[in-house]
């Protein structure tokens, strides 16, 4: 009789420890930050455009838009992961290789191509070449990693102030906004180079 009574107290207490059995959790949260920044990249370094003049040595009309086009087949892959971030783009006139100074080359010929570009990316407006500093872009852009879409690529389009190509002189320095337009100059004989840069600044 007594060891019946000890086996059912036993049992008695193992219901107890096993009913008061309780989960336990702990949570740990992460922070973390993406910094602000930018990038770009081009599949050229170069690109290369034939005789610049007409018959009369003079600035072809299309001159703007086949650079424009040439500049965009050269897909620039842009982006900026932040509202905010500024965008400068700038082009260098087209220069007579070994002119000097800002003025007309020997028998008053030009020596110098102004053009100007306006760029944007996947329709979002970036800078143009036209205005002086660049432009602060409020929207982030570039969050596709694809050179296959076009929505990725920087375009450019001959700007809608001052875009039309045309014989200069006189500006401040090979990147300003106040080259001369010299509608009725023929061009210097010579090989012509420049450049378009592209600087873009995280914002803060």
């Amino acid at each position: 009789m007594k060891r019946s009574i000890l086996a059912a107290s036993a049992a008695a207490v193992f219901a107890v420890a096993a009913g008061s059995a309780q989960a336990a959790d702990t949570r740990i949260d992460i922070n973390a930050q993406v910094d602000s920044k930018c990038g770009i990249s081009s599949q050229a370094s170069s690109i290369t455009l034939g005789d610049l003049t007409d018959a009369n040595a003079k600035v072809r009309s299309t001159v703007t838009e086949e650079i424009a086009q040439k500049l965009t087949d050269a897909r620039v892959v842009a982006f900026c992961n932040n509202g905010g971030s500024n965008v400068r783009v700038a082009r260098a006139v087209l220069a007579l290789d070994g002119a000097s100074g800002a003025g007309l080359a020997q028998g008053d010929f030009a020596q110098f191509i102004r053009y100007n570009l306006d760029t944007s990316i996947n329709g979002l407006a970036l800078d143009s070449t036209s205005t002086d500093g660049g432009s602060t872009v409020a929207q982030r852009f570039g969050g596709h990693d694809s050179l296959s879409s076009a929505a990725t690529r920087v375009e450019f389009v001959k700007a809608a102030s001052q875009g039309a190509a045309v014989a200069t002189s006189n500006g401040s320095s090979r990147t300003a906004t106040n080259w001369s337009s010299l509608t009725d100059r023929r061009l210097a004989a010579g090989n012509y180079s420049g450049y378009v840069s592209i600087e873009l600044t995280p914002a803060a």
